[in-house]
This record gives structure tokens, C-alpha cells and sequence, in this order.
């Protein structure tokens, strides 16, 4: 006997885009769409590590997006596992969303169709064909603009990120060496003039590595931008981890 899924669509986003991915997910809700959104179906004092994976494994779909706030760390934990169950199911749906003012991330950009929200989260045609994606139907967008072919894949002065990997080349040595270092030490500074690559070497070179390394290791990452009071962005950071429940209120 087959188990139907009890989800649709798992939704999986950044805490700080979840005012505009829940308005979407009742939007979603009265085209027939049942969303599983952590802040909606997560019990208090239950294993929310345990009720993800479980959630993920009971849905039919699952929808990606990216807003301003880059991908969360926890969300690239699910982008992966997603991608490695689309790789072996045909049947299975991984629709990337796009979010007013986000920078779309190029990883997988080339063998997924989005639904490009940017203009309006509201946008009734994007709507309907992002649930029918996600019941796996499907709609002719011939002479519709295709949301690719208006990003460009050179970030310019911005760091490559953990989402754009696989657009990151000529590192390779650097990026060996770095996984080296941190295997063998708890503190590894990455010291260059403002520009050279920095940021990009971690975040597209060395977390990779670590993250898709065959050795058992599950890494948290986390990204801190000091700002006006490097403390206070230090303590956003770190909030997450210890207090999971406060995560973008």
C-alpha cells in the first residue's frame, strides 16, 4: 500500500523572509495547496530537528525561496537534501521562489524552473503556476518571460556565497588548504586586503567542502557581518542555536 504525503509542499525559507512566505503559503492554501511551514505545525518541546526531517520525507514538493536575506543555515541543510531526493525521483518537484529584493543564488539555477515573485508576492499568474507546479502539473509558459535570462551570473564586487559554488573557479589551492587547516585546527584565520577574495574562498570554496565531505561531520554554519556593533551582530548570530524559538520575531 502506498502512503500518500501528508504535505504538498514543504516550505523552505529564510526565518527573516516569514511574514511574506506565510502570506504566500494561504495564498497557496486556497488553490488546494497543504504547505508544511515550520512556524505553523511545529509542536512546543518536540524535536524540531526530528519533525523537520520527518516533514521533509512526508511531502510531495518542496519550494525554495530566496528573499534579501540570503539562504538561512538551515535552509541550505534542506536545499540539499532536496536536491539529492530530486536526483533520484522524477516525480519529485524543487521549485526555487523568488522574493522581492533577493539576489538570486546561481547554483542550481540551470536545471530548475523558478517562479519569480520579485515584483509582487501577490502576483495571481506566478501564484497559480507555482501551485501547479507543486501538484506536479503542467502549464504552457511559451512567450512568458523566463526569469533567468534577466539575472547575471558575475556578482561583481559581492562575495561568492555557499549557494553559488558551483560559479566559483580559480580558488582551488587556497580552498585545499583551508580544508586542511580547519581539519586540524579549532581556529583558522583567513587574513587579505580588502577585496581579494576573502569571503568568497570560505563561503564557496571552503564550506562546501566541509559540508559534502564523506566523513559523517554535520557543520553548522554561520555568517556574521559585524556592521555598526560587531557585538550585537555577533549575538544575532548566535541566538539561533541556543534559543531556536525567537528565530526571526
Amino acid at each position: 500500500m502506498t502512503t500518500q504525503p501528508a504535505y504538498d509542499a514543504f516550505l523552505s525559507y529564510n526565518s527573516l523572509d516569514h511574514a511574506v512566505v506565510e502570506r504566500i503559503s494561504r495564498e497557496l492554501g486556497t488553490r488546494q495547496c497543504k504547505c508544511f511551514i515550520d512556524r505553523w505545525y511545529l509542536q512546543p518541546g518536540r524535536d524540531w530537528v526530528e519533525a523537520l526531517e520527518q516533514a521533509l520525507s512526508s511531502s510531495r514538493s518542496v519550494v525554495m525561496f530566496v528573499g534579501p536575506n540570503e539562504m538561512g543555515r538551515w535552509q541550505q541543510r534542506e536545499r540539499a537534501w532536496a536536491l539529492d531526493r530530486l536526483a533520484g525521483a522524477t516525480n519529485f518537484p524543487v521549485i526555487p521562489v523568488l522574493l522581492p529584493g533577493c539576489q538570486p543564488p546561481l547554483g542550481f539555477m540551470k536545471q530548475l524552473m523558478w517562479v519569480d515573485l520579485r515584483d509582487d508576492p501577490g502576483n495571481k499568474e506566478q501564484l497559480d503556476f507555482l501551485a501547479a507546479a507543486i501538484r506536479g502539473e503542467t502549464i504552457d509558459r511559451s512567450g512568458k518571460p523566463e526569469p533567468r535570462a534577466t539575472i547575471c551570473p558575475f556578482r561583481g564586487l559581492l562575495p561568492f556565497r555557499e549557494e553559488d559554488a558551483e560559479f566559483f573557479f580559480g580558488r582551488k589551492a587556497y580552498t585545499d588548504k583551508l580544508v586542511g587547516l580547519v581539519r586540524m585546527h579549532s581556529l583558522v584565520g583567513v587574513v587579505g586586503a580588502s577585496g581579494s577574495g576573502k569571503s568568497s574562498v570560505v563561503r564557496a570554496g571552503l564550506v562546501p567542502r566541509l559540508r559534502h565531505a564523506d566523513d559523517g561531520t554535520v557543520w553548522d554554519i554561520l555568517t556574521m557581518i559585524p556592521k555598526d556593533n560587531p557585538l550585537h551582530s555577533l549575538a544575532d548570530v548566535f541566538l539561533p542555536l541556543v534559543e531556536p524559538e525567537f528565530v526571526g520575531d
